[in-house]
């Protein structure tokens, strides 16, 4: 008994001074610094904007897998789909988009109320969005990439659960540089555009249905 457990202590110390070892020698591989980086989007409002009174709610935006992410999508070269490596967003892009736009509606001062679709609220529209692509497109090895941005909206009567209105909004931003600072700022730049277009839209084709529900 006593050989058995003088055995098993010299293999638990082999083991102890194995791991200092592994951990020294490199072999181990070693995490990727990230870059976190917040999405900077601010839309003025437009004066020419109905007043509404009604009430919305904001789908999360349904997308692909590569997009449904916190990395960076980028195309170095026909073909070929990467991330940018080391950095990321400090949320997923569907959220971001989501975020963006229920703040969008908020600050315009044009709505009754928004809000997400999981805040609750009682609403008379539903907007659903397909986030078809977000990514950074490089047409030559030098030049800055250009973002584009393809999102379809659907407007829904949230009553009859009938579609008043579809649109692909599509945005394209040219970086002012190669640099992650300016494709990210691009990004931003794409988002707000889109996000402009988008409460607009809203707004008139809502408002025209609810006048035409009043006949």
């Amino acid at each position: 008994m006593s050989a058995h457990r003088h055995l098993v202590r010299n293999t638990v110390a082999s083991v102890v001074l194995l791991l200092p070892l592994i951990g020294c020698s490199g072999l181990l591989p070693k995490k990727e610094p990230q870059q976190i980086l917040t999405s900077q989007v601010h839309v003025d409002p437009d004066p020419a904007w109905p007043h509404v009174d009604w009430q919305l709610t904001v789908a999360r935006p349904s997308a692909s897998d590569m997009l449904d992410s916190r990395r960076m999508v980028v195309i170095p070269s026909p073909g070929r789909i990467e991330v940018y490596k080391g950095v990321s967003w400090d949320d997923t892009v569907p959220d971001i988009v989501q975020d963006a736009v229920v703040h969008a509606f908020e600050d315009s001062g044009k709505i009754l109320a928004v809000g997400h679709q999981t805040a609750g609220l009682r609403t008379d529209y539903m907007l659903l969005l397909e986030l078809r692509d977000d990514q950074a497109v490089y047409r030559t090895a030098t030049a800055p990439p250009e973002i584009t941005l393809v999102v379809n909206a659907k407007l829904i009567d949230y009553g009859t659960s009938r579609a008043v209105a579809s649109h692909t909004f599509r945005e394209v931003v040219t970086a002012s540089g190669t640099a992650v600072p300016a494709v990210a700022r691009a990004f931003d730049d794409a988002l707000g555009a889109f996000v402009h277009e988008l409460v607009g839209w809203t707004l008139s084709n809502g408002q025209q249905a609810k006048a035409a529900s009043k006949h």
